[in-house]
């Protein structure tokens, strides 16, 4: 009987453990998308099709977003992986398509929410580039590849990073005709907390690194879940 009730505190104090722990985990998350801009795997295959369709839900969770006091956009400057980034803006071979920073509280898949990429100018929509006017089509030799999508970052047992991404690059046909060709890019990684993770497709590399901390007292009442990852 006395073993049965330490067990039962034992798991009680675990569980006010992790309830607690979970309120106070946050994440600064530092991503970098880049391309391989000697296309050297293009005609390898047909990349058109991704076999890794495992979490397509693209719906937008701007609300859930707006919710998380924690969500804050940072600048790059104090980027972990300014290292990186310097090593592959020197390179040739390749060009850093997005470099995005920002803090966020750890959330379960029902709970977290997406991430926009978008690497477009500002004054230029996709929109445009996929159903393009006669004044773009004239312009559209000179258009430059880009990504657009979103990532989210999720919190449970482990850590896992999602990315639902398209890829487009404007390529010449046979007849000789310019025009834009989509690759999707989607894929889910478990992942480390502290740890530089890259995910690999045969033209696009992702570097990703999610560093937890502790969230200030006054910021803890916001939505979570009961897990214990960092």
């Amino acid at each position: 009987m006395k073993y049965i009730l330490i067990l039962m505190t034992s798991l009680v104090l675990l569980s006010i453990h992790s309830i607690s722990f979970a309120t106070e985990t946050g994440y600064e998350v530092e991503l970098i998308i880049f391309e391989d801009t000697s296309s050297r795997y293009l005609k390898s295959e047909d990349w058109t099709y991704n076999d890794m369709l495992l979490h397509t839900d693209i719906n937008s969770s701007a609300s859930t977003q707006k919710k998380d006091p924690e969500y804050t956009q940072l600048n790059w400057e104090s980027a972990k992986l300014n290292p990186q980034f310097k090593k592959l803006s020197s390179n040739s071979n390749f060009k850093i398509l997005i470099n995005k920073r920002w803090k966020q509280t750890g959330l379960d898949r029902n709970e977290t929410f997406n991430i926009p990429i978008n690497s477009l100018p500002e004054e230029t929509t996709e929109t445009s580039l996929q159903n393009p006017t006669q004044e773009t089509q004239q312009n559209l030799q000179a258009t430059e590849s880009y990504i657009t999508g979103n990532v989210k970052l999720i919190m449970s047992r482990y850590l896992h990073f999602n990315i639902n991404l398209k890829y487009f690059k404007p390529q010449t046909d046979n007849f000789g005709n310019r025009e834009l060709v989509s690759y999707p890019i989607v894929n889910e990684r478990r992942m480390k907390s502290r740890e530089i993770h890259y995910v690999d497709h045969p033209m696009i590399g992702v570097v990703v690194l999610a560093t937890p901390y502790k969230i200030k007292e006054e910021n803890k009442n916001k939505p979570g879940k009961n897990y214990k990852t960092l």
